[in-house]
């Protein structure tokens, strides 16, 4: 490409970008005068992407906080210019987590975004829609949030996508503690403090990775532009920011002595009218069914939470990511890897059983693996009727890493082999693991046998022995 080719590439890059910006915010070719000096409330959110883990490991902690990091980076500009960053309760926990072994930087920055006065939203970012959508004893609320975050109920601001809820959300949401919103205008049209989902649609363009959209550029018309209060947001997904471009956005907004004003959320009532779009039902589905299946079979353990909490985070991380063309994908993958807590407790299969009488008593081990003492319910069942259970179920607690033994009384009713079918099931009748199958080999009545042969053995030498002794008193006589 020639050096004249160049120069019409980058003016038409250039002109691109201004028609983008001007598109965008629907202003006219010529920005308007400020009557007054326009304030603007900027959210910056900080959220964790990645695999559906329950933490994030240290090393990717590091990596994003370290001094160039991106969320170094985007945190540092966030303050200095006044915005209000919004953090996934995923990464104070993750944090926590690490205790003496994070990295001084690290808890540094975690005590720099907290003295900052931040919003809190769920775990892994989670849709509250998303979560509420199940029966109502499975919806996830903001106590259940915070009991797997450690951030009070109270703090944690759900953040819609608009890709999931129906006419009832609005109120199931609010009764599960979702009070606070980070909400757009578009999908709330009725709702105070919404943020401008046309400004933030540009702020979106202007940071994006290899965007063509000078940042500064949409900024300073930004600014020039509006003579009211703005409230816009930053992208939510991670990967839709570029530091280096926000950090430009950020300088070229903020101009004014005062710095932004802080981002407020909006209240959340019954009689908010929402707006839907695009809601991925069968998805979304699944996901909570599967929800309510962990919660169903984590009655098995003494403390449920042992059990739901890693469950429950993964969750949570799917939900977050509903808004985006992974989700149904992702959605497979943790339904496909869900356990039915066979991991946790299981039997210890032994040889073959032979039975040798009319009764007898089969021993069966039960392996607990869980870190939580287990409830569970044995049953075993004859796939014939060559032995007969008469205490086919048994209600047994096994302790935490450790294992129990149950003994199956059987009686024989014939010789011959068959199998014994034995399952495990919660208190409430929920499979804990798929069957298994002990083989018998009956060979029963071979004691009664054994003692008749005696008996006439020892009664024909002892026959034999009167008979003699007759014999030789008649002989004397």
């Amino acid at each position: 490409m020639s050096a004249v080719e160049k120069v019409g590439v980058r003016r038409a890059r250039a002109s691109l970008t201004a028609a983008v910006i001007f598109a965008l915010f629907g202003f006219g070719a010529v920005p308007a005068q400020a009557d007054s000096p326009p304030t603007f409330s900027v959210l910056v959110p900080v959220v964790a992407s990645g695999s559906v883990s329950e933490l994030l490991a240290a090393d990717e902690l590091t990596a994003l906080i370290s001094p160039g990091g991106s969320w170094a980076q985007l945190t540092s500009a966030a303050i200095s210019h006044g915005a209000t960053i919004a953090i996934d309760s995923r990464i104070v926990a993750s944090i926590e987590a690490l205790g003496p072994k994070a990295p001084a930087f690290v808890s540094a920055w975690l005590n720099s975004v907290t003295r900052s006065r931040p919003i809190y939203l769920p775990w892994g970012n989670a849709d509250p829609f998303v979560i509420a959508d199940s029966g109502p004893s499975f919806r996830v609320s903001t106590i259940q949030l915070s009991e797997i975050s450690g951030v009070p109920s109270a703090d944690i601001v759900g953040w819609p996508t608009g890709r999931a809820g129906d006419s009832l959300s609005m109120s199931i949401v609010e009764k599960l503690g979702f009070e606070r919103l980070i909400a757009d205008d578009k999908m709330f049209p009725d709702l105070a403090n919404a943020y401008s989902s046309e400004a933030s649609a540009t702020i979106a363009e202007a940071v994006a990775p290899g965007s063509e959209v000078n940042p500064v550029a949409a900024a300073t018309l930004l600014r020039e532009s509006s003579n009211s209060r703005l409230t816009v947001v930053l992208p939510r997904e991670p990967g839709a920011i570029d530091a280096k471009r926000a950090v430009a956005f950020f300088n070229a907004l903020d101009r004014g002595s005062e710095g932004l004003s802080r981002f407020v959320p909006a209240l959340l009532t019954s009689e908010t009218i929402v707006t839907f779009h695009d809601v991925p039902s069968a998805s979304i589905g699944s996901l909570m069914f599967q929800h309510r299946l962990d919660r169903l079979v984590s009655e098995m353990a003494l403390d449920p939470r042992m059990i739901t909490t890693p469950r429950l985070r993964q969750l949570c991380v799917v939900a977050g990511l509903v808004a985006t063309s992974r989700f149904p994908g992702v959605v497979r993958e943790y339904t496909r890897t869900a356990k039915t807590y066979e991991d946790f407790v299981s039997f210890s299969l032994g040889s073959d059983f032979t039975v040798l009488a009319n009764s007898a008593e089969l021993p069966l081990t039960i392996t607990n693996t869980s870190t939580t003492d287990i409830t569970v319910v044995a049953t075993v069942n004859s796939l014939s009727g060559i032995v007969s259970i008469p205490t086919p179920s048994q209600t047994i607690m096994i302790p935490s890493g450790t294992s129990a033994q149950v003994t199956v009384p059987m009686i024989s009713v014939a010789n011959g082999k068959t199998s014994l079918r034995a399952t495990l099931t919660t208190t409430s009748g929920i499979p804990v693991s798929e069957p298994v199958y002990v083989d018998i080999d009956v060979q029963a009545q071979w004691e009664g046998i054994t003692l008749l042969t005696f008996i006439a053995i020892v009664s024909s030498i002892m026959g034999i022995g009167i008979a003699r002794t007759i014999r030789d008193r008649r002989r004397r006589l």
